[in-house]
């Protein structure tokens, strides 16, 4: 098996770097483990969001047909007048 198979280069600029070396010097945790968990927050958080709106679009997508269902009856009766 190949080792470090999962592994992603990420630049950072040379701020941030300097923080994230510090705060994981601090907190006492590997940089490793503390840039997966933001990954992970950030990913967790995204997906809450997109899920989220993809459910509202599913709502509105209910009440837009009700609504063409409500004014069908209209445009009928406008084209029978023509």
């Amino acid at each position: 098996m190949v080792e470090n198979e999962n592994i992603m280069k990420v630049n950072l600029a040379p701020g941030i770097y300097k923080e994230v070396k510090e705060y994981c010097m601090i907190a006492n945790i590997d940089e490793n483990e503390f840039v997966n968990s933001v990954v992970n927050y950030f990913l967790d958080e995204n997906l809450l969001i997109y899920d989220t709106m993809r459910k509202g679009y599913a709502e509105m997508s209910r009440i837009n047909l009700d609504i063409c269902d409500e004014f069908e009856v209209c445009e009928k009766e406008v084209g029978a007048q023509f």
